[in-house]
């Protein structure tokens, strides 16, 4: 398997996902928000019909969809597992364990989680909810991977690790394709560190079992990485650190500038001195926790941004000579793209809270965005000739994520 992406805004050919949440994402919901970096409480069914819905808009745009759940899961069930369950009985019985567990451990704390975000639901009747859906989604992966796999698969997410992966359908996070090879991330928070390994497992079964680069210093998640015309814009903030750009830099920066490709971080400096202190994180965090929370290439001179945001992010160049790097700050992050010629159609916080710039491109002018209810953003994107699609993710985007982060661009055609 290739892979080959040089620009944000080239037409989009294949296209890397997890898959949709599973039980992984169900055990989620009776976690507090400070561990599983969701809002308060999705329907995860729903959830899963929005993602089957977003695959075929992008099947239909004669996309190659990959999805890595399935391959790993078809790996899995030829593979020695002796910690794993043998029936499926078992299996469902340690679910439904691990969700007493987590439900006696943090029903408290998921009463005051409700009660700050206006939620007006009953977390004993989520509590049956996901133990019925265990077993409906247990069946499901039955029917779709064999016995062996859906054992298997639910076994190395939800039990494998003290808390569940319920955050790996967010498949751009764990690797991020540059040029033609494949970065895997290092993950901030405990709850998503594992998952970069699994996604590692899934790439190798895929096929692309040469080009990693591994980040093996500071965090750094995909979500924070996009290139747009001679620039790799790499986000510093909330999760990804300048420690991890500078050992990006040292492993492939000399490879990206004789491809005509510099780095450049984004910085958030408050994000970042906050974020190296903080046991959890914060609402703004979480709002504004990576790159494409706040800021996307639309095509080689546009790209669509946050404006609070785009005015808190410095630019720093990071290059290297010889053995040491060189650090150059080059001033704000709107006055950088302003002398590249680049415009900036801006958002506004509603909108951006609304995930309007967590778009996916796929190239020639066309989008598809999360939610249809930015219709200023939608108008003003067609007014500009874009065709724009909506695939209308409300559940998906309970976990402070939309169409950006599911989706992870493989292969882009160069003009």
């Amino acid at each position: 398997m290739q892979t080959e992406i040089f620009d944000e805004t080239h037409p989009l050919q294949e296209v890397l996902v997890w898959g949709e949440p599973g039980i992984e994402a169900l055990l989620g919901q009776l976690l507090p928000k400070s561990k599983s970096l969701f809002f308060s409480y999705y329907d995860v069914q729903e959830a899963r019909r929005e993602f089957r819905h977003m695959q075929e808009l992008i099947e239909g745009e004669r996309i190659k969809f990959i999805r890595a759940k399935d391959a790993l899961a078809r790996a899995l069930s030829a593979r020695e597992m002796p910690n794993a369950p043998k029936s499926i009985k078992e299996i469902e019985q340690k679910l439904l364990q691990r969700a007493d567990e987590y439900y006696e451990t943090y029903r408290s704390r998921k009463i005051v989680d409700f009660s700050n975000e206006g939620i007006h639901g009953d977390i004993d009747e989520v509590y049956l909810q996901v133990q019925n859906e265990i077993k409906q989604i247990l069946q499901e992966d039955a029917s779709t991977y064999g016995e062996a796999g859906a054992i298997r698969l639910n076994h190395l997410l939800s039990l494998t690790h003290e808390l569940p992966l319920a955050n790996i359908f967010y498949g751009r996070d764990q690797s991020q394709t540059l040029t033609d090879r494949i970065v895997l991330s290092a993950l901030k928070w405990d709850i998503r560190k594992p998952e970069v390994d699994v996604f590692k497992q899934a790439l190798i079964a895929l096929g692309y079992d040469n080009g990693f680069v591994q980040v093996d210093h500071g965090t750094i998640e995909g979500g924070d990485v996009a290139v747009l015309g001679d620039t790799c814009y790499i986000g510093v903030g909330a999760r990804t650190t300048m420690s991890a750009v500078k050992n990006l830099s040292k492993k492939i920066g000399a490879e990206m500038e004789r491809q005509g490709i510099q780095i450049a971080a984004a910085v958030n400096k408050r994000h970042a001195e906050e974020a190296a202190l903080y046991g959890a994180p914060t609402e703004e965090h979480m709002r504004i926790m990576h790159l494409d929370m706040f800021w996307i290439p639309l095509t080689h001179n546009l790209v669509m941004a946050y404006s609070h945001e785009l005015d808190q992010r410095e630019i720093i160049r990071i290059s290297r000579n010889m053995d040491s790097f060189i650090i150059e700050e080059l001033g704000g992050f709107r006055e950088f793209l302003s002398e590249k010629g680049i415009e900036i159609l801006e958002v506004d916080e509603a909108e951006q809270k609304n995930f309007a710039t967590n778009l996916l491109n796929l190239g020639n002018k066309t989008v598809i965005m999360a939610l249809s209810t930015n219709q200023r953003v939608i108008h003003e994107l067609e007014r500009r000739g874009f065709r724009v699609v909506s695939a209308e993710l409300n559940k998906l985007v309970n976990g402070y994520g939309a169409i950006h982060c599911l989706t992870a661009p493989v292969r882009r055609k160069q003009p």
